[in-house]
């Protein structure tokens, strides 16, 4: 399925974002921490739009082949309006938003602050709040993969063995040592910038605690979470359904904070699952044109 990157924008920052499949339900992939968009998987993406989605994957501001001229320190208000530039770019009125770990909480943010541009949230790998659910075995883990990132790489395979590295840390097992090499090659095709990964994570932590922001939604949600998550302790992903009324819960076992290809199938049955069923109940499951 060939794709090409697109650009849009929101004032002056630059947006990169690519789309798979040519009709259908609406989803955006968002990612997170140190990740581009190429963090989902194009094979990924590819089985999601022959469940009959609309496909789009993005890069967060200051990251991969996205731009951002300015130094300033941004929010998650920023943040939404960059979700909702490039929702509007694909003429799309509302969307299904589907973030994976830093992204599951720009997934939130943007439900929160941009509710009538969402048709449902799904949140993966991720947390309403961070600080309370730091003890040792995570502590143990984030050091570990702290340490692998702080290896840096000069070229294409040095960063995708350093991608490898970190997900026999912190990924789900077996860890598909291919997949992941040919992800973080990617990410060196498109840029490192890491003064951009730290802004955003700047803006979480200035967000703080969300969980008494989420229990104000009145959305459909999904919240998926890995039982064996050793980032994103397990609990996390029951918070964060306990705080957003109405939320569905389901939980793998065994699986890590990653997007393991063994659980590819019953991720995307979930998801499409939970669409369907916002469609029932909505009548709506994708934008008006």
């Amino acid at each position: 399925m060939q794709c090409m990157v697109k650009m849009t924008t929101n004032g002056d920052v630059v947006l990169a974002y690519e789309t798979f499949g040519v009709e259908g339900r609406p989803i955006l992939l968002l990612t997170g921490a140190a990740a581009q968009m190429v963090m989902w998987p194009a094979a990924f993406c590819e089985a999601l739009a022959g469940k009959g989605f609309h496909v789009a994957r993005m890069d967060n501001r200051g990251t991969g082949l996205s731009h951002d001229p300015t130094t300033a320190q941004f929010t998650l208000d920023d943040i939404a309006d960059d979700v909702t530039a490039v929702c509007d770019a694909l003429g799309w009125p509302k969307a299904h938003l589907f973030g994976m770990s830093e992204g599951g909480i720009f997934a939130q943010a943007t439900a929160v602050r941009r509710p009538e541009r969402v048709l449902g949230l799904i949140s993966l790998a991720s947390t309403p709040v961070l600080r309370p659910w730091i003890s040792g075995p995570n502590l143990r883990a984030a050091w570990k993969v702290y340490r692998v990132m702080s290896r840096g790489a000069t070229n294409r395979d040095e960063l995708g063995q350093l991608w490898v590295d970190v997900y026999k840390i912190a990924g789900s097992h077996p860890v598909d040592e291919e997949l992941w090499r040919e992800v973080g090659r990617q990410h060196f095709d498109h840029g490192l910038k890491p003064a951009g990964d730290k802004r955003l994570f700047k803006a979480v932590l200035k967000a703080g605690d969300r969980r008494r922001e989420l229990r104000g939604l009145r959305l459909p949600a999904l919240v998926l979470h890995g039982e064996a998550d050793r980032l994103t302790l397990p609990r996390a992903g029951r918070e964060t359904a306990k705080a957003i009324p109405g939320a569905k819960l389901v939980t793998f076992p065994g699986m890590g904070h990653d997007l393991p290809p063994q659980l590819w199938p019953r991720i995307i049955d979930e998801v499409d699952t939970f669409v369907r069923d916002v469609a029932a109940v909505t009548g709506r499951d994708r934008p008006i044109t």
